[in-house]
């Protein structure tokens, strides 16, 4: 008897306990949500008629929307398609990126969520989608969702918000696990010695600072003793206010491993040009944050730790 009254009351203490952890849990997870949208503006919905790309597709209503914060596999284009794209040669797994996409969103709805610029030069919308199925569940954010699986890669644009440290996440399982793209040699991770290999695209190149030198109008970090042939990466004086609205300082990062990501051009050797501070992302360590002076300048470099950056593309 009191065996079986111990396992009664043992019973009814597991039940009454789960609804209330279930609810604890719903709770964390929709808060974790939430502030994965933080910076982001809701602005309306629509029906995905066609998937053009990767990360392009057209609305119902005639839109043609860019995926912002991702980059996918360029197709094959000769001229100006609907698109947006020039002409040029395609980049290995386009056609698979381009039927994730479609997998996830074509004959759907999906809600808008606009951060910074919200069109590109060619008139599409820029914007992250996010697919609700009206069933209670966590909704679906279609960038983290290609991300996670590989189909892209990270590419916040110039003015992109902050708070998408789960878009880097997405893509870090991806890597850490081979999967699409990060299968392929094609958009292996670069060293500065190999960054020629990926100029004329999207590219991330893992190396350590052996400069950092400020030329009045623009900040330089150099990964080579040779500032003509070697991989250099170019930060224009009008985008180091986001530097220093994140109280971080490109100065600081000489002698560091860093990663930093772009379009990779020719400019007296492979170079990237970085607008944003998310462009570049340190591997040994946390980059410090300076305390601002009342002159609005720099002081030096503060032993808090410093959230890890990220990256964008300034090209569609």
């Amino acid at each position: 008897m009191h065996a079986r009254r111990l396992a009664f009351t043992l019973l009814a203490v597991a039940l009454c306990a789960l609804p209330c952890g279930a609810g604890a849990r719903t709770h964390r997870t929709r808060t974790a949500h939430a502030k994965s949208f933080r910076g982001l503006t809701p602005a309306g919905n629509g029906v995905v008629m066609a998937v053009l790309s990767g990360d392009t597709l057209t609305l119902r209503d005639g839109r043609v929307v860019r995926l912002a914060g991702i980059l996918a596999p360029r197709r094959a284009q000769t001229g100006r398609q609907a698109d947006g794209e020039g002409t040029h040669a395609a980049w290995p797994l386009a056609p698979e990126s381009r039927a994730a996409l479609e997998a996830l969103v074509l004959n759907r709805t999906v809600g808008l969520m606009l951060g910074g610029t919200d069109h590109d030069r060619y008139g599409r919308v820029l914007a992250h989608l996010v697919i609700r199925d009206g069933q209670g569940r966590r909704p679906l954010w279609v960038q983290d969702a290609l991300l996670r699986q590989g189909w892209a890669e990270l590419a916040p644009h110039p003015d992109a918000p902050k708070g998408l440290a789960p878009l880097r996440r997405a893509e870090t399982y991806a890597r850490d696990h081979g999967l699409g793209l990060w299968a392929d040699p094609f958009y292996a991770v670069r060293d500065p010695d190999t960054a020629a290999q990926s100029e004329g695209r999207y590219a991330v190149v893992s190396g350590r600072v052996l400069d950092a030198a400020d030329a009045r109008d623009r900040v330089y970090l150099n990964f080579g003793a040779n500032r003509r042939t070697d991989f250099t990466v170019e930060i224009d004086r009008r985008d180091m206010a986001a530097f220093r609205a994140r109280q971080l300082s490109p100065l600081d990062l000489k002698g560091r491993m860093v990663e930093v990501r772009g379009w990779v051009e020719e400019h007296n050797g492979p170079m990237i040009r970085v607008t944003n501070p998310d462009q570049i992302v340190t591997t040994d360590g946390r980059w410090p944050h300076r305390r601002p002076t009342r002159k609005g300048k720099d002081a030096a470099p503060d032993s808090t730790p410093r959230a890890e950056g990220t990256p964008p593309a300034t090209e569609p």
